[in-house]
């Protein structure tokens, strides 16, 4: 980052006044992963009481976080309410949620507890939907690792000290913060860096006056596409005979015949049907023929011609 050195003394200044102008704050509580991404897509440019109220307004409806997977970013629309940038925000709640779905089989990311930092960056990195202000407060604060997230109202404030470069993106400077705040202050420094830029810079958020922390669109390119086909979709379907799970026989049905496999049997049928009738019931004026596998028909032998030798010789034997 350019003028890194420069920045990072008025981090450690700006880390210093915090403390002496808002003293002791209240820490937020760390866990529950997959709310802190809820918080994060609805608080990216709002302030957390009001993402709560969207996050309560969520749980009302569904029983867990596996229910609200398979509701419809419309209907979690209406459910929220009037909130900024709405529809948007729903889109990116569905798609990282179905894609945790795919990942995990489960709406969970409690796994990610027993990874390593690096290792559990590495994985929300494929999570579709998550912008890097999500990103980093899921490791914040739902997964206890080492992470500055900034939103609209702190990216502003930290441009504003000066503390991170004037042109760099929100990750670079997330990740610039994190390497001059330790594991230990990251969730006091947030704390109180969240609170003062939101006195700071509260009314210019809501009016759009800020730098927009934007949506991460979907990847629709072909490579992308293809990764998600496995060769598990083109293997045969193998069928077990015996008992399921609930100790119940299992029964296939025949599929129906098609169009296609009906005609040629009825056809067949009706040709056999008439070889039948007809060796039953022979023509009329007909005779049936008669036939012996083990004795051939008698021939009659041709009358004899006068003068001929056996004629000869039987008359000379009279």
């Amino acid at each position: 980052m350019k003028g890194a050195t420069q920045c990072a003394r008025r981090v450690k200044s700006l880390f210093k006044s915090l403390r002496g102008r808002l003293g002791k704050v209240h820490l937020p509580a760390v866990g529950d992963p997959i709310g802190q991404l809820i918080l994060g897509v609805f608080s990216r440019d709002n302030p957390e009481s009001k993402a709560r109220e969207a996050l309560d307004a969520l749980r009302g409806i569904v029983v867990d976080y596996n229910e609200l997977r398979v509701i419809p970013p419309l209907e979690i629309a209406e459910t929220v309410g009037e909130y900024s940038d709405i529809k948007t925000k729903s889109e990116d709640l569905s798609r990282s949620l179905n894609k945790i779905f795919l990942i995990e089989h489960i709406v969970s990311l409690d796994r990610l507890t027993d990874m390593s930092a690096k290792d559990a960056r590495a994985y929300l990195d494929r999570i579709d939907g998550l912008e890097p202000y999500t990103h980093a407060r899921i490791r914040l604060l739902g997964l206890g690792k080492h992470a500055i997230p900034l939103d609209e109202a702190m990216l502003a404030l930290a441009r504003r000290e000066e503390i991170i470069d004037g042109k760099c993106t929100l990750g670079e400077a997330q990740d610039f913060l994190e390497r001059q705040i330790s594991d230990d202050d990251a969730l006091e420094f947030f704390t109180l860096l969240r609170k003062h830029a939101w006195s700071e810079f509260g009314a210019a958020v809501r009016k759009g006056d800020v730098e927009r922390i934007n949506s991460v669109p979907p990847d629709r390119t072909s490579r992308n596409m293809l990764k998600l086909i496995t060769p598990d979709d083109f293997a045969p379907q193998s069928v077990t005979a015996g008992m399921d799970d609930d100790g119940f026989d299992e029964i296939e049905l025949e599929p129906r015949a098609t169009k296609t496999s009906r005609k040629p049997v009825a056809k067949e049928s009706k040709r056999s049907a008439g070889v039948a009738a007809g060796a039953a019931a022979p023509k009329r004026g007909s005779e049936p023929r008669k036939a012996s596998a083990s004795k051939s028909p008698a021939r009659h032998r041709p009358a004899e011609r006068p003068g001929s030798k056996s004629s000869r010789r039987s008359s000379s034997r009279g």
